[in-house]
């Protein structure tokens, strides 16, 4: 699934953004600075795990992208791991230690707005008769403000910034196969 238009689709590139949020938060804690940063359209419920809200990240080739430079004269080893039972990526960043510190606020939410109350049901001709699916969890909308300040090993800040996230509110969204009413929320699944 995929953000397109403020909606959740089908599409080319599903999950790729969990790489790019997962980059994204190790370049920010080892203090790089970062040159593209593309906020989701709303706050997904499994990026506030971890870093927390205000901290994702999305791509879509050609047009958004994350990037961040390596301001130091040293090389910089990049690696990944994905654990499957656990269902974790993770990134290690490998260069000569610069002594850096970063300091990061906890977010700042301003401009909430709650959730739609209303529920969006879409028909999804591929899903097996009878059958109901979330796809998205109702979530508020709201600006989040991140601080970010970096220092180097004498103790000078050399980044001093604030990181802007501006998620729209938005509603639950369930897909349905043949056969199903609409709203009929008997055949939601209990783990959904």
């Amino acid at each position: 699934m995929i953000i397109v238009g403020g909606r959740t689709i089908k599409g080319v590139g599903g999950g790729v953004c969990q790489v790019s949020t997962t980059l994204y938060q190790a370049a920010f804690l080892s203090g790089f600075p970062i040159t593209e940063r593309w906020a989701h359209g709303y706050m997904l419920g499994y990026y506030n795990d971890g870093q927390g809200p205000g901290m994702d990240a999305t791509v879509f080739s050609p047009i958004v992208d994350t990037k961040f430079i390596n301001n130091t004269p040293y090389h910089l080893l990049i690696e990944n791991y994905y654990n499957e039972e656990l269902e974790a990526l993770t990134f290690k960043f490998y260069s000569t230690d610069m002594g850096r510190e970063v300091i990061k606020t906890e977010p700042l939410f301003t401009n909430e707005t709650p959730a739609p109350e209303e529920d969006i049901w879409e028909f999804d001709p591929d899903l097996e008769p009878g059958t109901v699916v979330q796809i998205d969890w109702a979530t508020i909308g709201a600006d989040v403000y991140v601080d970010r300040e970096v220092y180097n090993s004498e103790g000078d800040l050399i980044i001093d910034e604030t990181v802007v996230s501006n998620y729209i509110p938005y509603p639950n969204v369930f897909h349905y196969g043949p056969g199903v009413e609409p709203y009929d929320y008997s055949l939601v699944p209990n783990d959904n």
